[in-house]
């Protein structure tokens, strides 16, 4: 890689984490302390590119160990490490170690649970449509079902008859404590509750009739005519396996589940999910964000995922939940903004100097950190939770709490307008129960064109009445309309115009089309158009920055490389 190639991969990750840099932290980035962290590997791919993200940025030190959710609460329970990463809360009672300081729970990203697997057709071509239901992943998993052209598998996909070959199925199980584990079994309880309540009886387990960390498997041979295909599982701890097993050529017929990065990483097929619409859905970005809204959390932000797994959006991805990193919580600093921590309620032991390094983690994962996330297999955290990230930021010894989040200074593609905002889950105290969908804003914008009836929850149109779901506001006439205190001209409307999370952006390709819109502030002033919300000053200070770290290396490697050349010659 050539020297300017060098300079400009360095400030390119610049431009992309979005984040205002001072040259007078420059010097401390040499002092920062080491931070150890560990748990879900549902996170994980997220999380390294976080951590490497946040060294460059910051000087970060971070030492992240991929373990599982429990594994990763035992740890922080233990005082072993600094922060967890887990999908599960305490509160489930899959751990075995519980912490002796208060703690707190900050959302990093969301996920689908995605099917991976390796199938080849009798045609001898890769599968790659395959439809499920939570029916058939439960008689697969727990081995009820052998075969890959069983007629159950067979009526779910007519799109695939005569090439649901008759290989044997091996499906793909973890056998760690993981966040995986919970979440599968969860969705199973709630879709399937009895047959998979009935392997849980049968078999050893973490529990009956409750989701565990722990997949339920026979210890006593005891598997019985109901599980013909229980001996074909195969074993694998962690998501890296379980997904190079299946991905491998060898494992022909295998399936496992694995958050959607670990199946983009290997390129392989995930199965479409049938929804509670009656539509068989991937698990991207969006319909990720689309059933999270209907996610319900408690006051301290874990998840009840109930409403989820039923949610009747056409594109909702069922099995679809958040992850979350486990942080020190200071009860003073709580109680300055009038809430608690969780756990004991002694004073924090977290060091000021940790809490400050992590605070800066925190607002970079909430904002930079998620740009990324929907081309790595995830879903960008919604500004709402965002916001509850940067309160817990101040709740830790040595946090700075971030102001609120802004388009020009939160490269969040949920915060900016770069990504359709579907809806946040609800969060106690918070009214943004049900919030209007970005489908909503573009039918509603269309409406005033003509003056129509405004949508049920959101703004009229000229001419309309509120929507009978929300307060709704009126159109200004002419052919305008008003949203979100915005109001759009009809000349506006029609070059694609429309408002997305407080702001007006411009669709991309045809209306309607999700995930294709344009920030309209994108074509003003040439530095706040990179959406850095950076001063001249500020940018020419950090190309200064970058000149004084990396000047002197790319010096000296031009100068080897001249003096090679003139050896050659």
């Amino acid at each position: 890689m050539s020297a300017l190639k060098r300079v400009v991969s360095v400030i390119a990750i610049f431009v992309m984490a979005g984040i205002t840099l001072f040259v007078e932290a420059v010097p401390a980035w040499a002092s920062k302390p080491t931070m150890t962290s560990s748990g879900s590997s549902f996170a994980s791919v997220a999380m390294q590119e976080w951590v490497g993200q946040s060294s460059v940025l910051f000087g970060d030190n971070i030492n992240w160990q991929v373990s599982s959710s429990v594994f990763g609460l035992n740890d922080f329970g233990q005082n072993s490490i600094d922060f967890a990463l887990s999908d599960i809360p305490y509160s489930a009672g899959q751990n075995q170690s519980n912490p002796n300081q208060p703690y707190q729970y900050l959302p990093d990203v969301a996920g689908g649970l995605a099917f991976m697997y390796n199938l080849n057709g009798n045609t001898g071509q890769r599968i790659s449509n395959l439809n499920m239901n939570a029916a058939v992943i439960d008689d697969i998993f727990l081995g009820k079902i052998t075969r890959w052209n069983d007629p159950v598998i067979a009526n779910l996909n007519p799109q695939l008859q005569g090439d649901l070959p008759s290989t044997r199925i091996i499906p793909v199980y973890r056998t760690d404590p993981s966040g995986e584990n919970y979440l599968l079994s969860d969705y199973l309880l709630h879709q399937d509750g009895a047959a998979f309540t009935s392997a849980q009886q049968a078999w050893a387990t973490g529990g009956v009739g409750r989701p565990s960390a722990v997949w339920p498997r026979n210890v006593n041979n005891n598997y019985g005519p109901q599980y013909p295909n229980a001996n074909n599982e195969v074993a694998q701890s962690g998501s890296d396996n379980a997904a190079n097993y299946v991905s491998a050529a060898a494992s022909n017929g295998s399936i496992t589940y694995v958050e959607t990065a670990y199946a983009k990483e290997h390129n392989a097929p995930v199965a479409n999910l049938l929804n509670a619409s009656g539509n068989n859905v991937q698990p991207t970005s969006v319909n990720v964000a689309t059933a999270l809204v209907k996610a319900i959390l408690h006051p301290d932000l874990t998840q009840d995922l109930t409403k989820v797994y039923t949610n009747t959006e056409p594109n909702a991805y069922p099995l679809s939940a958040y992850s979350y990193v486990v942080a020190p919580c200071s009860p003073q600093l709580a109680a300055g903004q009038h809430t608690t921590c969780t756990g004991p309620g002694a004073s924090s032991p977290f060091p000021s100097a940790k809490g400050n390094e992590l605070g800066q983690f925190a607002a970079f994962m909430a904002c930079g950190g998620q740009a990324r996330m929907a081309n790595l297999g995830y879903s960008p955290l919604p500004p709402n939770l965002v916001q509850e990230d940067f309160d817990a930021i101040g709740r830790m010894n040595g946090g700075v709490q971030p102001p609120p989040p802004t388009p020009s200074t939160c490269q969040n593609p949920y915060v900016d307008g770069q990504t359709v905002l579907p809806g946040e889950p609800c969060v106690p105290g918070q009214s943004n129960c049900g919030v209007i969908s970005n489908q909503q804003v573009v039918a509603q914008a269309a409406a005033g064109d003509n003056g129509g009836s405004g949508s049920s929850g959101g703004s009229s149109a000229s001419g309309g009445s509120s929507g009978s779901g929300g307060s709704g506001s009126s159109g200004s006439g002419g052919g305008s309309v008003t949203i979100g205190g915005i109001t759009l001209t009809a000349a506006q409307k029609a070059k694609g115009f429309t408002v997305v999370n407080g702001q007006l952006v411009r669709l991309l390709g045809a209306p309607g089309t999700p995930n294709q819109y344009e920030r309209a502030n994108q074509l003003t002033a040439s530095v706040s158009s990179l959406g850095l919300g950076w001063s001249w000053l500020q940018f020419s200070l950090a190309i200064l920055a970058l000149l004084l770290i990396f000047g002197p290396s790319i010096y000296l490697m031009s100068r080897e490389g001249k003096t090679k050349g003139a050896s050659k010659s």
